[in-house]
């Protein structure tokens, strides 16, 4: 499952035993390297430099870095980006807008530098131990690597069960930590040290609305319709129905440049209630754009799947507790696609929050004193969602105001914000596992960093006008149907996560809550949570929507399970794993 593993040492401590014909191995003078083939493009030029460099790269961005520094001559990626590297500095890595990792070692200083992309897409683990340090793209390969007792974070886990993020450079383990999206780890002189780098670009944008609209248009087109996929017989997408899903399938599908095979993969929820099942079932969003399209359709029955009947598979694959409750319907989609023989899903994720729905817009009115303006634009939204004026305020304006602890009095600021929490990179890293573990590579256009860029700069009243997302809506129009176009309301997946709770893991969340491990009784009121479980028995529905409950619950038997597969129900609590 490893893109790559590094270990720069003076001990070898290596195990090779799990490596496969996939992974080329080199060992050079107190490093040595294992990487995948087919992912990591390698460089080694012992006549002419100390250095050696592994990458990975699109070939958008070759491109982009082709024409940005007007080279003509071909070089590998390693070669290109270490070139640009080495003449520009970090400075390089901005021209990027996909994903992108970049390792380089001199062996004369003994120096390295490794970065991460801008958003999270690879990543990062690292530990020292004694006198050798390890890299590695996922924990669990770290932790078989180099064959160290580990021990828990019991903060980190405490703040998992009281479902507080941990920081984005930590794991469930002390001695190891991870890089965070753009940033980069350097070795110099002896020393570790991690650095940010510049994230988000401030551009200039036309301030005619037709403008923004066609070129955030113009933008979707180019990150949905890549050169990566033209020559793709078979392409798929994660489709659920609501706006970004809808966004991404509708312009590939007009766009295409071949006579390409589309499928669309989803959950069905048959199995539930008619009463809750509206909360859920997006079929009729969904027939809007695959009926009379070329499009197959590979649904399935989510009646017996759930993340918590398949822990044990999925904790073994991220190595960690992970918070991703619905989880099983990425991971049999990419099954089903695998089956299918398609090689690479499209994903619609996060493209609310990279659009914005347009709220931080409304409370930089508010606290700038702006009330009558903002009374207006809230009456608009209020007409179009169908609810008073005061519940709109409510919940944009009153409830946004904090921040994880802080106030952003300009929009702008928010919505980079926003984009930079753990959240987003951290369900790309586990969805990634599971895609990988399929043979499936994930394609997130909305992650594109011109599009990030792009809708952070435009202007804020363009983010919410009547609609949330209203320039989103302008650029699909006559590309998304006008149904899903103008839909103000999403799917609520609680509903199915509690009925899941109900109908498939009772027995095995009560077993749980029954047997609790010692630490966690360490950490959490166990008393608590049993009584917060009852009270969902009794009244399913109050507690799918607009509750905690479902997630402290879901976080509790992860973390409770990931210790029984560590240490065993009875084991010495004081031992590493």
């Amino acid at each position: 499952m490893e893109n790559f593993f590094i270990e720069i040492f003076e001990e070898e401590s290596i195990s090779e035993d799990i490596l496969d014909h996939n992974f080329q191995k080199y060992e050079e003078k107190g490093i040595k390297l294992f990487f995948s083939k087919k992912k990591i493009t390698f460089y080694r030029n012992k006549k002419d430099s100390d250095i050696l460099v592994l990458c990975s790269l699109t070939k958008r961005d070759r491109s982009k870095i082709f024409d940005k520094f007007s080279l003509k001559e071909k070089y590998s990626d390693a070669e290109l980006l270490l070139k640009v590297y080495l003449k520009h500095g970090i400075k390089a890595f901005d021209y990027l807008g996909n994903s992108f990792s970049f390792f380089i070692y001199n062996f004369r200083i003994k120096r390295f530098f490794i970065i991460r992309d801008h958003i999270g897409f690879n990543n990062i683990y690292y530990t020292k131990i004694k006198n050798s340090i390890f890299l590695t793209s996922t924990l669990g390969g770290l932790k078989r690597f180099a064959k160290n007792n580990f021990t828990i974070d019991k903060k980190n886990l405490k703040n998992f069960l009281n479902m507080i993020p941990i920081k984005s450079n930590e794991t469930f383990y002390t001695e190891i930590k991870k890089v965070p999206p753009s940033h980069f780890l350097e070795l110099s002189n002896g020393f570790l040290s991690m650095c940010s780098y510049n994230k988000f670009n401030d551009i200039e944008i036309p301030f005619s609305k037709e403008v923004q609209i066609n070129g955030l248009k113009d933008l979707l087109k180019k990150a949905i319709i890549r050169d990566e996929e033209i020559l793709d017989e078979k392409i798929g997408f994660l489709f659920s129905g609501g706006l970004d899903s809808s966004t991404v399938i509708s312009f590939y599908e007009k766009y295409k440049k071949s006579n390409q095979k589309l499928f669309s993969y989803t959950a069905t929820f048959d199995h539930i209630d008619k009463e809750v099942k509206r909360f859920i079932e997006e079929k009729s969003f969904q027939e809007e754009i695959t009926q009379n399209k070329d499009i197959k359709d590979r649904s399935f029955k989510a009646e017996n799947l759930s993340t918590l009947s398949n822990l044990d598979k999925f904790i073994e694959l991220i190595g960690q507790p992970f918070f991703f409750p619905n989880l099983y319907i990425p991971a049999e989609s990419f099954r089903i696609a695998s089956q299918d023989g398609v090689k690479k899903v499209l994903n619609g994720n996060d493209g609310d929050s990279v659009i914005s729905h347009g709220f931080e817009h409304f409370l930089e009115m508010f606290l700038k004193f702006r009330w009558i303006i903002l009374y207006k634009s809230i009456k608009k939204v209020a007409h179009t969602k169908n609810k008073s004026i005061i519940f709109v305020f409510k919940r944009a304006v009153l409830d946004q105001i904090l921040f994880y602890n802080k106030i952003f009095f300009s929009a702008k600021k928010k919505h980079k914000a926003i984009l930079s929490t753990p959240i987003h990179s951290n369900a790309i890293e586990i969805q990634s596992l599971v895609a990988d573990k399929y043979g499936i590579e994930e394609v997130y256009p909305f992650y594109n960093m011109n599009i990030v860029n792009y809708c952070i700069n435009v202007r804020p009243d363009l983010k919410i006008n009547g609609f949330s997302r209203y320039i989103l809506r302008e650029a699909i129009r006559d590309i998304v149907p006008e149904k899903i176009r103008n839909r103000t309301d999403k799917a609520n997946l609680g509903h199915g996560l509690v009925q899941s709770f109900i109908d498939k893991d009772r027995e095995l969340i009560e077993g749980h809550i029954k047997n609790p491990h010692p630490l966690i009784r360490e950490l959490i009121n166990i008393n608590e949570l049993d009584s917060s479980w009852k009270n969902l028995l009794k009244n399913p529905r109050k507690y799918s929507t607009r509750s905690n409950v479902p997630s402290l619950i879901f976080s509790y038997v992860v973390a409770n399970r990931w210790l029984e597969l560590i240490y065993g129900q009875n084991n010495n609590l004081n031992k590493k794993t």
